[in-house]
């Protein structure tokens, strides 16, 4: 095949996302009460978007002792782009999907292990990737010089985790924080309950996209009234060492008045013991209001990141500790403030880690507008991205964040980089999504 230079073509692939939605007829008041063993599943094609050579749409669940259950459904035909299974048995079950053209040839195909819980709900979502089959068309996109570095992707089936319609997630759920264990991805977030109530809440996934929360109620509450966190408990940095799991939050009995940053430890990232007081106080001016959002350990010793706020302004600071809860301040706090147009009045909510023998920083500017990436070698001296920032609110799929963005997390999920955020759309209730590449 010949190419000049002035002929410039574009490679992509197509993809297909469907949503799934698994939910009793009726919910139970409380988890004691429900006596229901089967459950629904709901699978709402993303019809509007699908590729054009696609026809059918046909999913299969199967389990070890029972029935295949399957369902399908026509594109072109169909007035609705869903499928219903009908008394589900409550339990684990293989999802299958497949998405065919005319002659029943499958061009894309995707599956998922999904839990059917009997009185509460589940949200699953799912990409079909190509299978090679059938025939397609090449585009190339021809650059010149220096190969372009990696985008960010907002995923296309964000958000991935929305209010579970309790009590505690009235407002909206945020400020993700995941880590990976034993093959589980374990997510420990913000519930918020409206007003200056905020609980730490919990939920589990297999692939970091589909995920279920094991209990409906928080795993990590204000505490007892006069306590220095009675009224709001946020979510920070969780680490996994020896079996245990120890948490870094933030807590207040006034969001007005002084920010702790709190410890906690658990055998199970479920149930939490509190230290009986913060392991580092808010002090005075930019650092009366702090929080946590980081904590890598290099060597025996432990470097916690966390923000300073004195609204309007917002700066980033570092501290370390040997043994989690004696912490020394660096002398040189802040390590990173705002010194850019696009950064407002501050920079905020910092997530470190080191990649390729450097330290790398991920953070947010003060309005919410967008992501920023800066580089250390040593963890304290930083030097920011020129192409700051490398993600908008203008770029989420859909615009379904299209208000803000905020509370970036990082994790390196299947060899591809991730950032977990909250985002805020117009109107209604945040809800996590993330970006990947």
């Amino acid at each position: 095949m010949g190419l000049t230079m002035k002929n410039i073509f574009v490679f992509s692939s197509l993809f297909l996302v469907l949503f799934f939605f698994s939910c009793t007829q009726n919910e139970p008041t409380s988890p004691n009460q429900n006596d229901q063993k089967s459950g629904k599943l709901f699978l709402k094609i993303d019809k509007e978007n699908a590729p054009d050579n696609v026809v059918w749409v046909e999913a299969f669940l199967t389990r070890q002792g029972y029935d295949t259950i399957s369902g399908a459904m026509n594109l072109l035909s169909d007035s609705t782009a869903d499928i219903l299974f009908d008394e589900i048995q409550a339990g684990e079950w293989h999802l299958k999907v497949d998405a065919s053209d005319s002659a029943n040839v499958v061009l894309y195909t995707g599956e998922s292990i999904i839990q059917i819980f009997a009185g509460f709900t589940t949200q699953v979502n799912l990409v079909l990737q190509p299978t090679g089959a059938g025939t397609g068309n090449v585009y190339i996109w021809v650059t010149w010089g220096v190969p372009p570095t990696g985008n960010w992707t907002d995923f296309a089936g964000n958000p991935v985790l929305t209010p579970s319609g309790t009590f505690f997630e009235t407002h909206g759920v945020g400020q993700p924080n995941v880590i990976l264990v034993n093959g589980v991805y374990k997510m420990w977030y913000l519930g918020d309950a409206g007003g200056s109530n905020k609980y730490v809440m919990y939920a589990e996934s297999m692939d970091g996209m589909n995920w279920v929360r094991p209990i409906s109620g928080p795993v990590l509450s204000p505490g007892s009234l006069g306590s220095w966190d009675d009224l709001a408990v946020h979510p920070g940095a969780v680490i996994y060492e020896n079996s245990m799991y120890y948490m870094f939050y933030s807590g207040w009995s006034d969001p007005w008045g002084r920010w702790d940053i709190g410890y906690a430890y658990s055998p199970d990232g479920i149930n939490w013991t509190k230290h009986p007081y913060p392991v580092l106080f808010g002090t005075t001016g930019m650092e009366y209001q702090i929080g946590p959002s980081s904590v890598i350990k290099i060597g025996d010793t432990y470097y916690l990141y966390y923000y300073m706020r004195s609204l309007p302004y917002l700066k980033i600071a570092f501290a370390t500790s040997i043994d989690r809860i004696n912490w020394t301040r660096y002398s040189g706090n802040p390590i990173l403030t705002h010194d850019k147009p696009w950064e407002g009045t501050g920079v905020y909510y910092p997530s470190v880690y080191v990649k390729n023998n450097q330290y790398e920083m991920i953070f947010m500017n003060q309005s919410g507008t967008g992501f920023g990436k800066a580089t250390s070698p040593d963890g304290i001296s930083w030097t920011k991205d020129p192409a700051n920032p490398f993600f908008t609110k203008d770029q989420t799929h859909n615009n379904w964040a299209s208000y803000k963005i905020a509370y970036p997390f990082y994790i390196r999920i299947n060899n591809k980089d991730r950032i977990y955020y909250t985002g805020f759309p117009n109107s209604g209730t945040y809800k996590i999504g993330f970006v990947t590449r």
